[in-house]
């Protein structure tokens, strides 16, 4: 009976937990201005629903049509090395995650109080998911997959970290998930538990600029903080995420003035 109502609570706090996660888009916990688009097909491929129409497929899309949006090409000599900016301060621990197929990239939704300290603030870990390929460039050049983790501080202030991965040894989380990915859209599945911070490089050197969203509504909210050192993956999972995501990154913006700063470990 005991083993049984164990088992029983397991199942239930499972139910919930996937339920939560199910509500959670890209980037739903930031709204558009304007209309609801909750309904508005868009693409990452060219076309009428692709990135160089998004502002005019709702008005609640209009920021995609901004002067600050992401991503941008990251010229380093055109950086500005900055001292007063310290490196991020983690407070992430093991975490179960709810791997989801929106439509638009394969999402880790996780659970449990995950959180960054960056130029003083605190941001808690909503999710990451994956772009292929790269949404930032450096000096022109793409990497074959990006993996962007989402914080919050406030419905105005988000932080994402963005990380680049390039070819050599696997990816642990790959090694481990990749082959049961979820598929279809809208599909979910579970793991165990994930080391969060052993999906980041040992150097946390970053470069850092204001920017948007990289998907609809594209609201200018984001401190981005995309890290000089890339991650490895071998070369067949690099081929398996092209195929899943499907060139799902969208094409480099202007920086329009923006300041692009760095830090160094």
């Amino acid at each position: 009976m005991k083993n049984q109502k164990i088992m029983l609570l397991s199942v239930v706090v499972f139910i919930v937990f996937m339920s939560c996660s199910k509500g959670k888009d890209d980037h739903a916990a930031v709204k558009g201005k304007g209309d609801d688009c909750s309904d508005v097909h868009w693409s990452h491929h060219p076309g009428e629903d692709g990135p160089e129409n998004w502002a005019g497929l709702c008005s609640g899309f209009s920021d995609c049509g901004g002067t600050a949006q992401s991503p941008i090409d990251i010229k380093v000599a055109e950086v500005k090395a900055d001292q007063q900016l310290a490196a991020p301060e983690f407070s992430y621990g093991s975490s179960q995650v709810a791997i989801v197929n929106n439509g638009h990239t394969v999402q880790f939704n996780v659970s449990g109080d995950h959180s960054v300290v960056l130029d003083g603030k605190t941001y808690r870990l909503l999710q990451f998911h994956y772009h292929a390929a790269s949404e930032h460039t450096i000096d022109g050049k793409q990497y074959p997959l990006e993996v962007h983790f989402v914080h919050k501080h406030s419905d105005d202030d988000f932080a994402v970290l963005g990380v680049f991965f390039e070819e050599g040894d696997e990816y642990p989380l790959f090694t481990n998930y990749l082959d049961s990915f979820p598929k279809s859209e809208g599909e979910h599945k579970s793991s165990d538990l994930i080391e969060l911070a052993d999906l980041f490089p040992a150097n946390k050197s970053y470069y850092n600029y204001k920017g948007s969203l990289t998907t609809p509504p594209c609201s200018e909210v984001v401190n981005w903080y995309v890290l000089h050192t890339p991650v490895t993956a071998s070369a067949q999972q690099l081929k398996r995420f092209a195929e899943i995501l499907d060139n799902n990154f969208r094409p480099v913006l202007p920086l329009n003035g923006r300041t692009v700063r760095s830090f160094t470990e």
